[in-house]
């Protein structure tokens, strides 16, 4: 069952964000190869959809292409997601900043196999920056601009004093949480934070404090006691060379999290069934392997397509035969256990894994008579019934020195026996 919106997730990705947003796929090397960006990103960088499928290096200048690489490189050695600040010149010349978050997204083996990079046009907040930079005895001065850069920050702003409470707030912080001056003021801002990160954020605050700004990704609870993900920076206000308190300046990324949360899932399912994808199988399958040394589980694969799903196609055409593939992966799906392991490969072709401590090949036939059952149950296309049978070829890993790739060799070959044999049956590959 899809866990996320109706709505088309690329039409957000493309017309939604206003951020620039790029999803780069890892090849060996690494090479970093583009694989999306939206229409914010095209309009801001100049780069069209001739890049997809591209490298940096093909597509950018050398200098530009290099800075890239050394940032998407130094996101896959942390692990995690990194943000830096960066500038670039637009298509007509004009210099822009920007912050920049790279997240690596891993398949279930650990692998590094997508990058996305959120990019935020900051130039606005980095001018700002600059000017208070070169200003800074006269902004505290003039108490009125520097009443004004706090007030209407596009950030939230939070005033906090050494003992952790927090004395003021700017006009953003009621905007993104729905806390009034009434809520906060004199309260410790701890009290926001959720237990788990409260280590976290007193990490950063001490750290400001002692050696100088601290950014820290914090979880906090809003007004109507709702999660929010927000990226902090601790920076220390200083009066006459000592530190007097610190301003907490964050802004919500909760959408951008989900974000990429969602392209991680995009990356691993497969868009019409929303099964798991070969990326994902592949990486189940080894940890199956493994599992038959480290936790002593036997383990199944059990191949299957529909029959003469060609002559539908030929013959209702391909809208009827997305509408039986989606019901033949929904039946198999009822079909299964929450452990087992159901994928698509690709047109009509499907695989299950399946893992048990004993009694696997009992099991896998068990289920291929469900299955066979399952499947001749008529689908409804437009109006009309269509009733479908699949074969299926039954591999069990039964040395413990089986391969991926041996062990879907033998599992396709039994497809083919089955396939001999008549179809709407299944057929169990030879144990080595």
């Amino acid at each position: 069952m899809n866990q996320y919106p109706s709505i088309s997730f690329d039409r957000v990705l493309m017309e939604g964000i206003q951020d620039m947003v790029f999803v780069m796929n890892v090849l060996p090397g690494p090479v970093f190869q583009y694989e999306f960006l939206n229409n914010t990103a095209r309009n801001h960088t100049g780069i069209g959809e001739a890049a997809i499928g591209k490298s940096l290096d093909e597509t950018l200048s050398v200098e530009m292409a290099s800075s890239l690489n050394k940032e998407y490189r130094r996101a896959m050695d942390i692990g995690t997601s990194i943000t830096y600040e960066d500038s670039f010149l637009s298509p007509n010349g004009e210099r822009f900043y920007s912050e920049t978050r790279i997240t690596p997204l891993h398949n279930e083996a650990g692998i590094c196999t997508h990058l996305a990079a959120i990019v935020k046009d900051v130039t606005i907040q980095k001018k700002a920056q600059e000017e208070v930079q070169t200003s800074s005895n006269l902004l505290f001065q003039n108490q009125q601009r520097y009443q004004s850069l706090f007030e209407y920050n596009l950030d939230a702003v939070l005033s906090i004093d050494l003992k952790g409470r927090i004395l003021s707030k700017n006009l953003a912080v009621e905007k993104i949480t729905g806390y009034t001056d009434k809520d906060l003021i004199g309260e410790n801002f701890y009290k926001y934070v959720i237990p788990r990160d409260i280590p976290n954020a007193i990490k950063g605050f001490e750290h400001a404090v002692k050696r100088g700004a601290k950014e820290s990704q914090l979880t906090i609870y809003d007004k109507s006691h709702n999660q929010m993900e927000i990226i902090t920076k601790f920076t220390p206000i200083i009066m006459d060379g000592e530190t007097t308190g610190i301003f907490a300046i964050f802004k919500d990324v909760t959408l951008q999290k989900q974000y990429e949360e969602k392209l991680k899932y995009i990356a691993l399912h497969d868009p019409l069934t929303d099964l798991p994808n070969r990326r994902l199988f592949d990486a189940r399958l080894d940890y199956a392997i493994e599992g038959l040394v480290d936790r002593q589980r036997q383990f199944a694969i059990l191949m299957l397509d529909i029959d003469h799903f060609k002559g539908i196609n030929d013959t209702m055409g391909h809208d009827a035969g997305d509408t039986v593939i989606k019901d033949f992966a929904n039946k198999l799906s009822s079909c299964v256990r929450n452990s087992d392991v159901v994928a698509r490969f690709g047109g009509d072709e499907f695989i299950i894994l399946l893992e048990l401590s004993s009694g696997i090949e009992r099991t896998a036939i068990s289920l291929a008579t469900l299955i066979h059952h399952k499947v001749q149950e008529p689908t409804h296309v437009n109006g009309r019934q269509i009733k479908t049978t699949t074969s299926i070829g039954i591999a069990i890993a039964s040395k413990k020195d089986i391969t991926a790739k041996g062990i879907l060799k033998q599992a396709d070959i039994a497809l083919y026996k089955a396939k001999e044999n008549g179809r709407n049956t299944y057929y169990i590959a030879e144990k080595d």
